[in-house]
């Protein structure tokens, strides 16, 4: 049945918008894999511990899947908790700031390597957290207009605040434009974390009594694995998953190898977080449009994205041709659209084949398994870019790229037209 609107629900919509943009602006300006690698390389940080940032985030998101599920299912009242979540990374952020202005280097290394794997947990386990409460509190059509709304608002504010933060702090030293940036980033989750006060959370002091509680053991998790790995389907899914790995791996190393080149520049940050925000705007349009029309275009597109800007950020670097940081700014621009599109066509093509029962236990165990191997591949282009240089890396992600499209030309079957314009009609 239905969930019926009422007036708190209704209440939310503006709240949950505000308090999303204010989480993608956090995101956007205390990135992990964009403004924490050039803290890491401002600091001269080796480039190993800047690539491994990605590893080591990841790491510590599988270890909150693993364990934290069933708690957070059984948790009645979930509103203090975001906040407290969005408060604490707050205070990681800005922890790992005041340690990069005033510590050692010893220490500034532990800084990263504790605040990413800490930031890592609490990041997984919000997202596990706030799905479940927007399920709980808000319709279905409202939870896709405030997810719209979130993201356009979010990358629009991000950009006005980082070119705003650009002018006022010009004349300081880079790695304190650079906190400055990640220091507003932790500001908006504070923010986030006043707003999320306010929200109406949907739960009886009946219903909080009487909720069943949800297991989940390890021992279960391995048992789906070995289960769903013996089906055609799911094996098929995971093939073209893990396809995927080495372009995700886009972002954080197109911002490493811009980093590395531009981490003294007055304007590399700013113009690197005001990249990635714009494709924000641009890419949940462009991506909806085209996923009507085929999911497995967009996935030839996205790798085609990746790949090619991979391949002009070589040849431009081997020339000597990347000394402006806006160069480093498209082919982030780029890589990040590809990397939404990559993020929306691998769920639609999930739900089109993944039988209805068997949905919720594949998307735990294709996860972890992506997870898996996003710590192995990162790790290993961290070495590579630490052994000889980044572009090596970047190499390997461009061809990885191209891999991923004969994978999907080979796994993903192509609509017919009559499916392309039922499901046209459809929507």
């Amino acid at each position: 049945m239905a969930k019926q609107p009422n007036q708190s629900d209704q209440r939310n919509v503006p709240l949950m918008t505000g308090q999303g943009a204010l989480s993608v602006m956090a995101w956007s300006m205390a990135s992990p894999p964009i403004a924490l690698t050039f803290l890491a390389v401002s600091m001269e940080l080796p480039i190993f511990l800047a690539g491994m940032l990605v590893s080591i985030r990841h790491a510590a998101g599988t270890i909150a899947d693993l364990l934290t599920p069933s708690a957070i299912a059984n948790l009645p009242r979930k509103k203090t908790m975001l906040a407290r979540l969005d408060l604490t990374m707050a205070a990681c952020f800005i922890a790992v700031i005041l340690v990069v202005l005033n510590g050692g280097k010893s220490t500034i290394v532990l800084a990263f390597v504790v605040g990413i794997f800490v930031i890592g947990v609490l990041e997984e386990i919000k997202s596990l957290m706030i799905l479940e409460f927007l399920g709980d509190n808000l319709r279905s059509e409202d939870r896709m207009r405030v997810s719209y709304w979130q993201k356009a608002i979010g990358g629009a504010a991000t950009i006005a605040v980082v070119l705003l933060l650009h002018q006022l702090s010009k004349d300081a030293p880079a790695l304190t434009r650079h906190s400055l940036v990640v220091g507003f980033g932790a500001v908006c989750f504070a923010l986030s974390a006043l707003v999320v006060i306010t929200l109406h959370e949907n739960v009886s002091e009946k219903d909080a009594a009487s909720q069943p509680v949800r297991a989940h053991s390890t021992r279960d998790f391995w048992r789906n694995a070995a289960s769903l790995l013996s089906e055609t389907w799911f094996r098929k899914y995971i093939l073209v998953r893990l396809a995927f790995v080495l372009a995700g791996l886009s972002v954080p190393f197109f911002a490493l190898i811009a980093a590395e080149a531009h981490h003294r520049s007055a304007s590399g940050l700013t113009a690197l977080v005001a990249s990635s925000a714009a494709a924000l705007l641009v890419a949940a349009p462009m991506w909806r449009a085209l996923n009507r029309v085929s999911t497995r275009l967009v996935m030839i597109a996205s790798s085609v994205m990746v790949a090619v800007a991979g391949l002009c950020l070589i040849v431009l670097h081997a020339k000597g041709l990347d000394h402006t940081i806006h160069l480093h700014a498209v082919s982030l621009f780029v890589a990040t659209i590809a990397v939404t599109g990559l993020g929306s066509a691998r769920t639609l093509y999930f739900m089109d084949i993944a039988p209805a029962d068997q949905r919720i236990a594949a998307q735990a165990v294709s996860k972890t398994i992506a997870r898996l191997a996003i710590i192995v591949f990162s790790a290993g282009l961290a070495a590579v870019a630490h052994a000889n240089n980044v572009t090596w890396a970047v190499l390997v992600i461009a061809l990885g790229s191209f891999l991923a499209i004969f994978v999907i030309l080979t796994l993903v079957d192509a609509p017919d037209k009559s499916d392309a314009l039922n499901h046209k009609v459809s929507s």
